[in-house]
């Protein structure tokens, strides 16, 4: 009895020998755990799409898709290389339409059009955009992309020559991807909230008081520690400007999961945002005031560890480093 109680005891209190898989399934941690010599496929699709139509005048919109197969590999220590694979790239306005297909070996060639004459209002904006998203699509294979999980504690985040893409102010494939909020240490059990700043493009700042989203872990076990979240709120306001009494109204609606495999890294994360608005105008040129609009954002994430090739040995797990025995001393026996 003495015996397995203490084997009992050591397995408990000795992380190196307790693995994950030990853990109770309504418990699991939401880490990443890699180690030298294992790799990732991942799949990341983007979806933004803005439409305005007015009263009076042109309608206009634009979009932007992306679609990115990719390779992760260890690094170092919480750090994985990212090698493109496959990026498809879409991206313009009713004016112009740049796009990219490339895999590697092939020379990198964005596709520019112009769609409207060189004469039309707003051209020279319109070219300078589609340039700028050229030149950009150019240079996309210069320097590294990174993956961190480990230098800012609990967050996933991407990294191009050691600077995050999302925080960086800069251009960049990977600027508007989601992978998750800030997440706890330790545990999560089903039930368990989380709230968290929100970080969207597409609701402009002061229509809603909306600052946060809750997000609660619905799923712990076999498939992973599932957490979800979201909120739909409308919008509303009056108010008058140039003469004209204007009423906006629409609504404002996200979703956000993440999920996290039992073998500790981050396996999929999606993210949805819509926001709807209406314009209505009474008065003089009521028309020229009046709108409809809309700016809806999409996104999922998809992360498989890769099995060793036949003939391949599995990555060695890191043993613990052995204590040297101290040397004795001339005058010691």
């Amino acid at each position: 009895m003495r015996t397995l109680s203490a084997a009992f005891l050591a397995l408990c209190c000795n992380p190196l020998l307790a693995s994950p898989q030990d853990k109770p399934e309504d418990a699991m941690e939401m880490k990443w755990s890699f180690q030298e010599g294992d790799k990732f496929d991942m799949k990341w699709g983007f979806s933004e799409a803005r439409k305005r139509e007015p009263g009076r005048g042109e309608t206009t919109e634009s979009h932007d898709k992306r679609e990115v197969d990719a390779e992760l590999s260890w690094k170092a220590e919480g750090i994985l290389t990212l090698t493109l694979k496959k990026v498809v790239w879409s991206y313009g306005s009713q004016d112009f339409e740049v796009a990219l297909m490339y895999v590697p070996g092939k020379k990198i060639d964005p596709q520019q059009k112009m769609k409207v004459d060189t004469n039309a209002p707003g051209y020279s904006v319109s070219k300078n955009e589609a340039d700028r998203m050229v030149d950009y699509m150019r240079k996309l294979t210069d320097g590294e992309f990174t993956i961190d999980t480990i230098g800012e504690k609990g967050k996933t985040n991407f990294q191009w020559n050691g600077g995050n893409v999302r925080s960086g102010g800069g251009l960049s494939l990977f600027d508007k991807i989601y992978t998750h909020p800030l997440l706890p240490s330790g545990p999560v059990r089903v039930g368990q909230l989380f709230k968290d700043p929100l970080e969207v493009t597409n609701l402009p700042a002061g229509l809603t008081d909306v600052k946060t989203v809750e997000s609660k872990v619905t799923a712990v076990g076999g498939k992973g520690a599932i957490a979800k979240g979201g909120f739909s709120v409308p919008v509303s306001k009056m108010f008058t400007a140039n003469g004209q009494n204007q009423t906006m109204s629409g609504t404002y609606t996200y979703s956000c999961e993440w999920n996290y495999h039992p073998q500790q890294f981050l396996q999929g994360a999606k993210e949805e945002c819509k926001f709807i608005k209406k314009v209505d105008a009474k008065g003089k040129d009521a028309s020229f005031y009046s709108e409809n609009s809309s700016h809806i954002i999409s996104q999922a994430l998809s992360i498989k560890k890769k099995e060793p090739k036949p003939g391949e040995k599995k990555p060695e797990e890191k043993k613990p480093a052995e204590a040297k025995p101290e040397e004795k001393k001339p005058d010691e026996k």
